[in-house]
């Protein structure tokens, strides 16, 4: 056995394939990883660079599609090809899906190991929106390969979004006796796993677990998050303020998702009723965010103009900047979530054509048989017509959102996001009284 960097040269062919002659395939030479884990690649160099650029990942880097790309130019890498479709598909819009589907064609023409065919399964059902079937698969291959960390990544993004709080906590927690501390990802896995935590309600374990990520990697944006949660659920507005001012220069590097935290900040200060700050922080940095069309953006600019309308804060035009990105994606179908948000600013600007012509979107979705068309059927049609209600100033919206309350954690997200439809609820329904 040769040592190559981070992988090994292992004189192995994939057994599986040998039991396959009828589908065309031949024995295929693995590379092993540091993690024990198997990869088709021709040049072992490019296993390494791959893991760079998964390091660059675990960081947010802004960078990482355009390494994945420079790799994917000098060798078809299956791992880097699932990699790539992964992101796409996180990326949260339906314009991605031609791309997504280049991928999979890519990996349809490669020889490919069994886990790197059960990845390929994953990305074309996630592709088809059968988002509960590819999280189901992808927990099968973590299942027999606990150290994939692609697999375990991605699955924790797709626990996310089905607002499943418990399996967002136990798909990292039940795989972490397979890592040892000296991994070099094992800080990232407790950022994961804190944020579980706290997502279960366990605000005194998250911390905890979410301090000793932080004090791993105090680069590692996702624990940090994991903590401003933690200080949100308890309403410790200056310990919250207070963490990030001294954990964002560690974050500067950066994507879009360290507007989120800011977007955290800004309700923080809302929490302590100081509502210039907050709004300093909108006009600072969220506002900027959006000419990067990224969903999240979209989604904390939505929700945290909402708030200011409640707190009786002047939002000024800040409305009609938002309904700009806006107003094209109001018949996205990648996730509930964003969709709604996207709604937003139409409905507070009364665009009744554009709300009409989500409304009638909202309706035809919730007929698929796909896992956000049944979402959308549950509650999604449901959330969309309160919406649109409530901006108008119509009180009965608050109605509607008291009726579909408890499946308000079907379109996914944190609990501190769809914290924004029990606010609504609670101040319209006053307001209605009054």
């Amino acid at each position: 056995m040769k040592v190559i960097g981070q992988v090994k040269i292992v004189s192995k062919f994939d057994p599986v394939f040998d039991k396959m002659p009828a589908l065309g395939y031949e024995p295929v030479m693995q590379t092993e990883d540091q993690f024990g884990i198997l990869h088709t690649v021709d040049d072992p160099a490019n296993l390494t660079e791959y893991h760079r650029i998964m390091d660059g990942y675990l960081a947010f880097s802004p960078d990482t599609m355009d390494q994945l790309d420079r790799l994917l130019a000098k060798e078809d890498i299956p791992q880097a090809i699932c990699f790539k479709g992964y992101l796409l598909k996180m990326a949260g819009g339906p314009r991605f899906t031609p791309a997504v589907r280049k991928c999979l064609n890519r990996l349809r023409l490669l020889k490919l190991n069994k886990r790197e065919l059960a990845h390929m399964e994953v990305l074309r059902t996630w592709m088809e929106h059968h988002h509960v079937d590819a999280l189901n698969r992808l927990e099968e291959i973590i299942d027999q390969y606990p150290r994939d960390l692609l697999a375990l990544r991605t699955v924790h993004y797709l626990h996310f979004y089905t607002g499943n709080s418990r399996a967002l906590l136990d798909s990292v927690s039940q795989r972490l006796q397979f890592w040892d501390e000296c991994d070099p990802y094992y800080g990232h896995l407790l950022g994961m796993q804190s944020f579980g935590l706290e997502e279960s309600a366990q605000y005194r374990e998250a911390e905890i677990v979410g301090r000793r990520a932080c004090e791993l990697n105090p680069e590692d944006i996702w624990a940090g998050h994991a903590m401003t949660h933690v200080f949100h659920m308890q309403g410790r507005w200056v310990d919250g303020i207070q963490w990030m001012q001294d954990m964002m220069p560690h974050w500067r590097s950066c994507n879009n998702f360290k507007f989120h935290l800011y977007w955290h900040k800004a309700l923080m200060h809302l929490g302590k009723s100081d509502y210039e700050p907050a709004l300093a922080v909108y006009d600072d940095y969220l506002a900027g965010a959006l000419g990067d069309d990224f969903y999240l953006d979209a989604c904390n600019a939505a929700s945290l103009l909402w708030r200011f309308e409640m707190a009786g804060i002047a939002t000024g035009d800040r409305w009609q900047r938002l309904y700009e990105i806006s107003v094209d994606r109001v018949e996205d179908d990648e996730l509930v979530f964003s969709t709604l948000h996207y709604l937003m600013a139409p409905a507070m600007l009364q665009d009744k054509p554009t709300v009409d012509k989500a409304l009638e979107h909202f309706k035809k979705w919730s007929a698929r048989s796909t896992t956000q068309g049944e979402v959308c059927n549950k509650v999604g049609l449901k959330l969309a017509r309160a919406i649109v209600a409530l901006a108008r100033g119509d009180a009965s919206g608050a109605k509607t959102l008291a009726e579909v309350r408890q499946d308000v954690r079907l379109i996914g997200g944190s609990w501190a996001q769809r914290e924004l439809f029990k606010d609504l609820q609670a101040y319209y329904q006053e307001a209605g009284n009054s």
